[in-house]
């Protein structure tokens, strides 16, 4: 009887694993609050992006989570530059059209003077699209 208590508790247990990890949010996931990306806290929510975008900062060249994309976004001064994991796209129907996301490349995002403001880090990226709030006129 002990046994089958302690396989019951077990198997109960990996089910909870199981289900708890099937459910994990992803890069590019909405959010509000950091904690809806991450448990252990190494993603964060940007609440700058329209219902949220799960991420994580200060990304450096092929260091993002298996999947995903680190896009830096240059201002003026350069100084203001910041990096991001980004969820990688094929087309728009991959991103959350409904929240205003669109699939990319790092070349249509450009400032004030037209010049591309955005680049893909990592090392194959330079054709790479990815999800990420686009302008849309009513």
């Amino acid at each position: 009887m002990k046994r089958l208590f302690a396989i019951a508790l077990q198997t109960g247990a990996l089910g909870a694993l199981i289900a708890a990890t099937a459910c994990a949010p992803e890069i590019g996931d909405d959010c509000s609050t950091s904690a809806d990306c991450s448990v252990n806290g190494d993603r964060i929510c940007d609440n700058a992006s329209p219902e949220g975008y799960c991420t994580v900062a200060d990304c450096e060249s092929d260091t993002c989570p298996e999947s995903t994309v680190c896009v830096e976004f240059r201002f003026e001064p350069d100084r203001l530059a910041s990096s991001w994991c980004m969820a990688p796209c094929e087309d728009s129907s991959d991103c959350r059209t409904e929240d205003g996301y669109g699939c990319i490349h790092a070349s249509e995002i450009l400032g004030v003077d037209g010049e591309p403001i955005a680049r893909v880090l990592d090392a194959a990226g330079d054709g790479s699209r990815f999800c990420a709030a686009v302008e849309t006129t009513p």
